[in-house]
């Protein structure tokens, strides 16, 4: 062992108390938790790092999704899934706290995405958040789709349309109903209005309307007024609303 001097050892404890003190976080922060903005244990562009990787989906060998504990997983032949699963690899992630879970269930090789809350012996059952392509009646033709959105605490309903149809100026006709698992409005609501373009027989453009009753119908009539003698032949648009 090298021998030092008074001196010699009195610099070298200095330089090793100045690393010390430098180190991630300082005298006071050195060992406290380390955040986004603050240094600890580890430094806090460290922390947003290895706290992003911690997101990463995990596999599992637990494949009943009622049973997945919190976190995101990812894995093939999971039970009590969404009746349309078809057993190809999936992602699960699970939120919450305590006895509630929100579960996010997305099928990898067709893309769809279903929620499902339970809290206690309250159970939502599997809604799907992709849209949804419905038929339309009545006559109209075209493309008529809806989209169920999980907020957890409310779902951002969401439809888009674009049909051809044949409505006259007094015409009021329902062209589709959203279908079951959309929540309804209330029996004792009010229609909701929409506006939505339309194109009249001699291809003048036109606003029409779109309400939604409390039995999810949607109905189209026309605004326009000031052409009795003309069809209406097209509606299209997009709007939302939560529930």
């Amino acid at each position: 062992m090298e021998k030092m001097t008074v001196q010699e050892l009195s610099q070298a404890t200095r330089k090793l108390k100045a690393k010390l003190d430098a180190h991630s976080g300082g005298v006071d922060n050195a060992h406290l938790p380390a955040t986004f903005e603050r240094d600890g244990f580890e430094s806090a562009d460290d922390k947003v790092v290895i706290d992003s990787r911690a997101q990463t989906a995990r596999t599992t060998s637990e494949l009943d999704v009622m049973k997945l504990d919190f976190g995101r997983w990812i894995a093939t032949g999971y039970t009590n899934g969404p009746k349309s699963y078809d057993g190809h690899a999936a992602m699960v992630t699970v939120s919450g706290q305590g006895t509630f879970k929100h579960i996010n269930f997305m099928s990898i090789s067709t893309g769809q995405t279903f929620v499902r809350d339970v809290y206690a012996t309250h159970d939502t059952g599997w809604a799907e958040t992709s849209w949804v392509s419905l038929v339309p009646t009545n006559g109209f033709t075209g493309k008529l789709q809806v989209k169920s959105n999980d907020m957890q605490s409310t779902r951002l309903i969401e439809i888009q349309f674009d049909l051809t149809c044949s409505v006259k100026n007094s015409d009021t006709i329902t062209f589709g109903t959203l279908p079951a698992g959309f929540p309804p409005l209330d029996a004792a609501s009010e229609p909701m209005y929409f506006p939505c373009r339309g194109a009249l027989d001699d291809k003048t453009n036109v606003l029409a309307s779109v309400y939604l009753t409390a039995g999810n119908q949607l109905t189209v009539f026309r605004t326009d007024g000031a052409y009795p003698d003309k069809s209406l032949i097209a509606v299209s648009g997009y709007f939302s609303y939560t529930r």
